[in-house]
């Protein structure tokens, strides 16, 4: 709905607006478990990235403290630095935000308790609305914040291959 827009509630039973409004609040309620789990899951991705990450690098550092041969090494930098960055985006996405809940508190209801109840259900009815929308904008943001840290994730093997591989391939095209 455009901010311009308003909608006339004269009139309307109450039973329907109290649908309405009971719609909007489950719909608030579901967005919040949904966004509890994304959270959930963004944290656990930024903490196993990051695991990831570390292990990736070190393994680098030590085969190449063994072996002193630098393809390893660079794999691994490689392949770490793009699970940090994974790491990184994962952990954007499970960050603090502003969030709407379902509800609001009574105190808000008590300037206008002896009004029309159908008015008052709709009017909160339209700000559920304006809620969802700006939840569901966050979630999406966030939703795609996720699978930008999936694809680094997924490519960081491969490109610690072509690490790996390219200067050993320019090594031997030398000798």
């Amino acid at each position: 709905m455009a901010d311009d827009e308003s909608v006339d509630w004269s009139g309307v039973d109450e039973k329907v607006a109290r649908q309405i409004y009971d719609q909007g609040h489950a719909f608030l309620g579901a967005q919040l478990q949904a966004a509890l789990a994304a959270d959930a899951r963004a944290t656990a991705m930024a903490g196993l990235y990051t695991t990831l990450a570390l292990a990736t690098l070190a393994a680098g550092f030590a085969y190449w403290d063994k072996s002193e041969s630098l393809s390893p090494l660079l794999a691994g930098i490689v392949a770490g630095v793009f699970l940090i960055a994974a790491a990184i985006v994962s952990a954007w996405a499970a960050r603090p935000t502003d969030f709407y809940f379902p509800g609001n508190q009574p105190s808000q209801w008590f300037a206008c308790r002896k009004s029309d109840l159908a008015g008052l259900l709709g009017g909160e009815a339209e700000n559920y609305d304006e809620r969802i929308a700006y939840n569901d904008d966050l979630l999406g943001e966030n939703q795609r914040a996720i699978r930008a840290a999936f694809a680094l994730a997924i490519v960081a093997p491969l490109a610690g291959a072509l690490a790996w591989v390219i200067p050993l391939i320019c090594l031997s095209s030398q000798a």
